[in-house]
């Protein structure tokens, strides 16, 4: 089994990671931001010494615990715990956008940068913390978002800001009461339009018919939707007509083209650039990866 420490620095355009002796935060090990505008390596089976929290920004990312499978969407955050094994199984890193990070419980002295009883606290908090999922609010995301980059900063005023606004997330998102994923987090409306969106996958289904169905305007919806889904429309029907084509894939009788056909694209080639980037392959070259396995 892989042993992920994430103790060494990048800084790439899609893909960062500060350490503990960046941060100087103690009991944060590590902060990392994820930006993948197309399908992204396979995330294998892991564990790390530290609890981790991810949260996604946009898009969506899979995750798997033993036999648990979890699907997340923008707004919404996943934990693992200490030397528990997880992963995104067998496919690629879908397109999104994640903030995650590390606390180290080795030690609650000092514990964030806070003196006692205040360090406590927050340690027993994390120690106990039990929530797989939560749905965390846009403005707490944007908080994230902020605080990371002024953590990154080479100013000392701004780390100080940074870390600051870090303890508000904490105190607001994982030492607040448990709001964990429900069907309630989303409005009426939403959830009218994801069932209609699910019941009408492979017709020739506009924006303007989805929001027509919820009583809302095409701008108003797509925005509502993305707020509360932390993806647009069109990249969460896109994904979905792409788990389906994995499994359409898995039949040899049908041709590329007619998957395309089935999943109303307008072309096999269309089918293929959108398949490839939502999965880093083509779907000839899936298939085929699919079948090798069977001999």
């Amino acid at each position: 089994m892989i042993h992920i420490t994430d103790d060494v620095p990048v800084w790439k355009e899609n893909y960062k990671l500060m350490t503990r002796e960046q941060l100087n935060i103690p009991g944060l090990h590590m902060m990392g931001h994820a930006h993948f505008q197309e399908a992204y390596e396979r995330l294998d089976t892991h564990f790390h010494t530290n609890l981790e929290f991810v949260v996604i920004v946009n898009g969506r990312q899979r995750y798997v615990v033993g036999d648990e499978r979890y699907m997340l969407y923008g707004n919404e955050m996943f934990v693992s715990y200490p030397y528990e094994q997880h992963g995104n199984g067998y496919s690629t890193q879908d397109i999104c956008e994640f903030i995650w990070f590390q606390i180290d419980l080795s030690s609650e002295e000092n514990f964030l940068g806070l003196a006692s009883p205040r360090s406590e606290y927050l340690y027993q908090q994390l120690l106990n913390y039990r929530t797989r999922t939560k749905k965390i609010n846009s403005s707490d995301i944007a908080l994230l978002q902020k605080l990371f980059y002024l953590l990154a900063s080479k100013e000392v005023s701004k780390q100080n800001l940074g870390h600051s606004l870090f303890l508000e997330f904490i105190l607001k998102n994982i030492c607040a009461p448990d709001n964990k994923v429900k069907k309630e987090d989303y409005s009426e409306d939403i959830e009218n339009a994801i069932s209609y969106i699910h019941e009408n996958l492979f017709s020739d289904i506009s924006i303007e018919d989805i929001a027509e169905q919820c009583g809302l305007s095409a701008s108003r919806f797509k925005a509502k939707f993305k707020e509360q889904m932390g993806v647009t429309p069109h990249s969460y029907i896109n994904a979905l007509k792409i788990d389906s084509a994995k499994v359409y894939l898995k039949d040899e009788s049908l041709s590329i083209t007619d998957i395309s056909y089935k999943l109303n694209y307008s072309s096999s080639n269309h089918f293929a650039s959108v398949f490839k980037k939502y999965t880093g392959c083509t779907p000839t070259e899936f298939r085929n990866q699919q079948f090798s396995y069977m001999y």
